[in-house]
């Protein structure tokens, strides 16, 4: 039996210890994403939890559901790596990654999260038996890898808007309160980029799918598919400030074989799941189902 059957069989045991502590051979279960350098510092549970991480001297760690969960108090705004079996039914990973916002409402009836990030749109926050609301913001990447390193947001408690109170880095909004701020330093690169869907406003005809994948010490990559005729020179992909090579292309709804050329190698896309083998160039390809 593999770990995610003996858990998926034993919720109470997943709940209760988080997937984060884990033994060599639990480790490898949880597939590549797990093994990545992310995971870079792992889990102690000798050490403090998030209350206390800042005495630790180790911001490198991977934390529990659980520990969100039970947290005590609110803490301020940091960029953490959280094993979160709730989301794994959704996105198919377990490793959630973003800026951890806290902020602690025992008697409050609901706190909601805005900022910049989302137009000063509130997002409910989640609450623990410990009167702490949470919520994990996902990094916010732009064009060409860079990244967005500075959060200005508020908390809004029971309709009422305020500032963080755990957070020192804060302005006057003109309006008689404050905003605070919080500036991220150390993001991870997503190793695990692959393909994927661009939402749009007004979808067209076309998906807007963008391929993705992370090859730091690769000079010159191409995309060759179904859709360009497996021609190496018509789409050739541009690298980021973070490894990340992209090419953004309109396709129609359909199934696609493809793969990626790399200094004049041949590769699959990594964290893509589905291959299929190509009787034209005879060898794996992998396989992009668009709906």
């Amino acid at each position: 039996m593999s770990i995610l059957q003996f858990f998926k069989f034993r919720p109470a045991l997943a709940r209760g210890i988080g997937l984060a502590v884990l033994a060599p051979g639990l480790y490898a279960g949880l597939g590549a994403e797990a093994r990545m350098d992310d995971w870079s510092g792992g889990y102690n549970s000798r050490e403090a939890g998030l209350e206390d991480a800042a005495q630790t001297g180790r911001d490198e760690r991977v934390y529990s559901l659980q520990q969100l969960e039970t947290l005590r108090r609110a803490v301020a705004p940091r960029y953490v790596r959280v094993v979160n079996y709730r989301q794994y039914p959704s996105t198919r990973r377990y490793l959630e990654k973003g800026v951890l916002f806290t902020y602690y409402g025992y008697r409050s009836r609901r706190v909601m999260l805005a900022g910049d990030f989302n137009n000063w749109t509130p997002i409910p926050m989640h609450r623990n038996s410990m009167g702490v609301y949470y919520w994990i913001l996902p990094v916010r990447e732009v064009e060409g890898g860079r990244i967005v390193d500075t959060y200005k947001y508020k908390f809004v408690v029971d309709g009422i808007w305020t500032h963080d109170p755990t957070h020192q880095n804060f302005t006057d909004d003109g309006l008689g309160g404050y905003v605070s701020s919080y500036y991220l330093d150390r993001p991870d690169v997503n190793r695990q980029a692959t393909v994927r869907v661009i939402r749009e406003t007004r979808p067209a005809a076309e998906r807007l799918v963008e391929f993705a994948i992370y090859q730091p010490n690769v000079e010159n990559l191409s995309l060759v598919g179904d859709f360009n005729n497996w021609n190496p020179e018509h789409d050739v992909m541009t690298r980021g400030e973070d490894g990340i090579f992209r090419l953004r292309l309109r396709l129609r709804p359909g199934q696609y074989l493809y793969k990626y050329v790399a200094d004049g190698r041949w590769i699959l896309d990594s964290f893509n799941e589905d291959a299929r083998y190509h009787n034209g160039i005879r060898e794996l390809a992998s396989f992009l189902d668009l709906k």
